[in-house]
């Protein structure tokens, strides 16, 4: 117990020490033959942990946890502590002697520790997984979410099982230690993650997203988490399948990572390189190589060209200079069939196909010239394809390569069935075979590469199905004495079942005639052995059951449905007499608009049983609806309605009516117009409600004869104008030249009441009256001399009185010093004492009045006026 104590206290010091400076690193295994039980082996298994390079001593681990985890579950087995063997540090050289033509060489330094066990492990089907975890990573990544120095490592590897043929015996790809390479941001590069195999298989690379493993709280996870393992989060547009943006690339059968570098800073790449046996699509084991990489602010001249170009589609190719062009000032290719360019992007032609060592110089005779060389392959004619057999899941799928190549031949290949879940979703040979275990839509893609170097990656999409497809005939009915087709639609052989009254059980479209009801099941098989079922059921009939039902009416101008009950196969319908009212006379249901009675027969028949019906429709008319014409009342009396046409009535609204459902009722007393809608019913035809509308006008006669009172002068003619209605009637009739319209013209010689009676034409009627005063003098403004406004009613405003006047055209107030206090015009026009909204105080008032008195003359006076308060 002390001696447990003392190492976790040990533990806990180192941790706090080493945080926040791990930078990658890989585990692999190696087989070093049998164990010494039965059915074991001995591995192995080595850790490279990579940090910076300028850790104190005390900030390393010199004692790590390894887990090993069931692979078949996932769960623990065990767990052991694995010591440090070596420490090292590797960097690059940055002298100018070293890289004349970079400027801002970066110092690329890691420590590399490396811990190895060797274990006895029992032979298992699925094999182990093996785990270390740790906290944490630098600060400052780039693609990963911050605070990446929160963010864990996990270093793991597996160990095959007996799964796999042979696999037990095997030992992990290692992979090469060039971990220094300079990487200028926007400028080419490449960086060499390629590993080697004692065991030849064939090795397939790609860029994986990395794992996160313990943290601040728990550094140390021991043991460590179980699979499977999460990976680290990442941003900025960046992934664990494109860890440095989409100009940077995996070659996967080289591992050459290349491409042009992004912006500056640190950035977690995740390297994967699958062990396939050579010669098949069967998965040994994987590595993972994780590395933090930095890109700088470096500049350098550097000639650069793809590994190789080849072109498959014609024999002209552009060429430009892959690495920076900082400093280049001239350039010199050399196309290697005597042809030359000293243009930065030179399009060449080739004459032939075959192979050309092309060239490249940059700044020759120049300082920091650089120069390299690259093959040229022209072998134009390369048509990639393939084609799969099978369709349905737990059978093999057959792929096969079509690929033709005018030179050359295809000799590199892989295929990715786009069935993630599955060990064997990747493929290197040339047909292979895949068995999808889940139906569904799978993307399969296909990379295939001739021995002449031309390259292509195909994608199409295929579907697996349960089954294969197969459509047969619906359940039908046979009658006893008929022989009926069944017919069933699929690639593949067929077999019917069972054996009876069928004339070919092999057939996809036999005969068969049942004397009983009898289901027939078909088994379609493909050429994959797929297999598919599906029945139908012959339903024997000796007769045919049909009824058309009860003869019935319809209301003239409605559709009416037959409602025919049958179980025929076939209908057919006739009518008497023949006026086409059905829409389609092969419907089992049709529908029928007869407009007089009509006979409808109808046969159906099921093969040769036949059966007969017939209906009587009778169209009878709807109700005739009347309202009865519209009336109008006088305002106060009452109106008699009356509706025809059926035997039941509604009337809405029902607003001044005795009674609402009867055919007859009386409106009392409306005071308004109302517009009455009668719904009216037909208990012996159509019982459908038909309406019609009347209107009940009530007229307001509200005779008006003008002011109360007038006045006029002696000689002065009055225009009269009375409204209310269309008729008019004045009484006395003395002195008016029409008494019989509504604007008569009067010459009074004395004072008069006139009396006008307005009336419509079905007599409504009611009077007014005017009282006409005749001043005997002349047409003048008479103005009073003073008034009193105290708002009691009497002489509150101050106004000129016109007898005989047309018009008031002036009439003004002035105040003793010349102010206007009031101006107004008009015959009604007055001052109330006041201006500005204040009273003004008791005095003495000038006033001036202007008007045209009714013979057009102008009359002008003045004066003053007493404001008594």
């Amino acid at each position: 117990m002390k001696k447990f104590l003392l190492i976790l206290i040990c533990s806990v010091v180192s941790v706090s020490a080493f945080a926040n400076h791990t930078k990658g690193g890989w585990m692999y295994y190696e087989y070093l033959g049998p164990g010494s039980a039965p059915n074991s082996s001995r591995y192995r298994i080595t850790l490279k942990l990579y940090t910076e390079c300028n850790l104190n001593p005390g900030q390393t681990d010199d004692i790590v946890p390894f887990t090993f985890f069931n692979a078949a579950n996932n769960t623990q087995v065990f767990n052991i502590s694995v010591p440090v063997i070596s420490d090292v540090n590797t960097s690059n050289c940055t002298s100018s002697e070293c890289h004349p033509c970079i400027t801002n060489v970066p110092f690329i330094c890691y420590k590399i520790r490396t811990y190895s066990t060797v274990q006895e492990l029992p032979n298992t089907p699925s094999g182990y997984i093996i785990s270390y975890q740790r906290c944490c990573r630098i600060g400052g990544i780039i693609n990963i979410q911050t605070p990446s120095n929160n963010q864990g490592e996990t270093w793991t590897v597996s160990i095959p099982g007996t799964n796999v043929a042979g696999a037990v015996t095997n030992s992990s790809a290692r992979f090469s230690q060039n971990d220094t390479a300079i990487i200028c941001t926007q400028n080419r590069f490449t960086f060499d993650f390629s590993a080697s195999d004692i065991n030849n298989d064939s090795l397939i690379y790609s860029f994986v997203p990395a794992y996160t493993g313990g943290s601040n709280t728990n550094p140390v996870p021991n043991p460590s988490s179980n699979p499977p393992f999460t990976a680290v989060p990442y941003t900025g547009g960046f992934t664990g399948t494109s860890p440095l943006g989409g100009n940077v690339t995996i070659n996967r059968f080289t591992g050459i990572v290349s491409g042009t570098a992004p912006g500056l800073g640190v950035y977690v790449i995740t390297v994967r390189v699958q062990e396939f046996k050579r010669g098949t699509n069967i998965l040994i084991s994987e590595v993972r190589k994780s590395l933090h990489i930095e890109v700088t602010n470096c500049t350098l001249t550097d000639a650069e060209l793809l590994p190789n170009y080849t072109s498959c589609d014609g024999f002209t190719l552009n060429f430009s200079n892959e690495g920076s062009s900082a400093n280049i000032q001239t350039y010199d290719w050399e196309f290697g069939d005597g042809g030359s360019s000293t243009l930065a992007t030179p399009t060449h032609t080739y004459a032939d196909t075959g192979v050309y060592l092309l060239k490249l110089v940059v700044n020759r005779g120049l300082p920091c010239s650089d120069s390299t060389t690259s093959v040229v392959k022209v072998y134009p004619g390369f048509f990639p394809g393939f084609t799969f057999a099978g369709q349905c899941q737990n059978i093999p799928v057959q792929f096969t390569d079509l690929t033709t190549a005018t030179y050359g031949a295809a000799f590199k290949w892989e295929w990715n069935f786009g069935d993630f879940s599955s060990p064997n979703n990747i493929s290197t040979i040339k047909n292979p075979t895949h068995t999808y275990s889940a139906v569904g839509n799978y993307d399969v893609t296909f990379i295939v590469e001739t021995d002449k170097g031309c390259i292509d990656t195909l994608q199409q999409t295929i579907s697996i199905l349960d089954q294969p497809p197969l459509t047969i005939s619906n359940d039908t009915l046979i009658c006893i004495i008929d022989t009926l087709q069944i017919n069933s639609t699929g690639t593949g052989t067929v077999l019917w079942s069972p054996n009876y009254m069928i004339s070919n059980v092999n057939s996809p479209n036999p005969l068969v005639s049942p004397d009983v009801t009898t289901t027939y099941t078909v088994r379609l098989t493909d050429a994959f052995g797929c297999t598919a079922t599906d029945s139908l059921t012959v339903n024997v009939k000796s007769f045919v059951t049909l009824f058309a039902g009860n003869d019935t009416s319809i209301c003239r101008t409605d559709s009416l449905v037959l409602q025919l009950t049958s179980d025929a196969l076939h209908h057919i319908w006739t009518e008497t007499p023949n006026n086409n009212t059905l829409n389609d006379p092969t419907l089992k249901n049709p529908t029928a608009t007869p407009l007089v009675t009509t006979n409808y027969h109808v046969a159906g028949n099921i093969g040769k049983c036949i059966t007969e019906d017939d209906i009587t429709v009778t169209p009878v008319p709807y109700p005739a609806a009347n309202a009865g014409p519209d009336e109008t009342i006088c305002l106060g009396q009452s109106a008699q309605l009356n509706a025809t046409g059926g035997s039941i009535y509604t009337w809405s609204p029902n607003v001044f009516l005795t009674s609402a459902n009867i055919p007859n009722p009386q409106s009392v007393q409306p005071t308004d117009n109302v517009r009455y809608v009668v719904t009216v019913r037909d208990v012996l035809g159509c019982p459908k409600p038909v309406k019609d509308t009347m209107f009940l006008f009530v007229a307001k006669i509200v005779a008006d004869a003008g002011p109360r009172d007038t006045s006029v002068v002696v000689g002065q003619s009055l225009q009269l104008f009375a409204t209310g209605s269309t008729n008019y009637a004045w009484t006395p009739t003395t002195w008016l030249d029409n008494p019989f319209i509504n604007n008569p013209v009067s010459l009074p010689q004395n004072d008069i009441e006139y009396v006008v009676r307005v009336s419509n034409d079905v007599g409504c009627f009611d009077t007014d009256s005017i009282r006409v005063h005749v001043f005997k003098v002349n047409p003048d403004l008479y103005i009073p001399n003073a008034f009193t406004p105290n708002g009691d009613g009497n002489n509150d405003v101050f106004r000129p009185i016109p007898l005989g006047m047309k018009i008031v055209d002036i009439f003004r107030v002035y105040n003793r010093w010349g102010q206007m206090l009031y101006s107004g015009t008009g015959n009604g026009a007055g001052w109330d004492g006041s201006f500005a909204g204040k009273k003004q105080e008791a005095a003495t008032y000038v006033w001036y009045a202007e008007g045209v008195d009714y013979t057009d003359k102008r009359i002008k006076r003045k004066g003053t006026v007493i404001l008594i308060r």
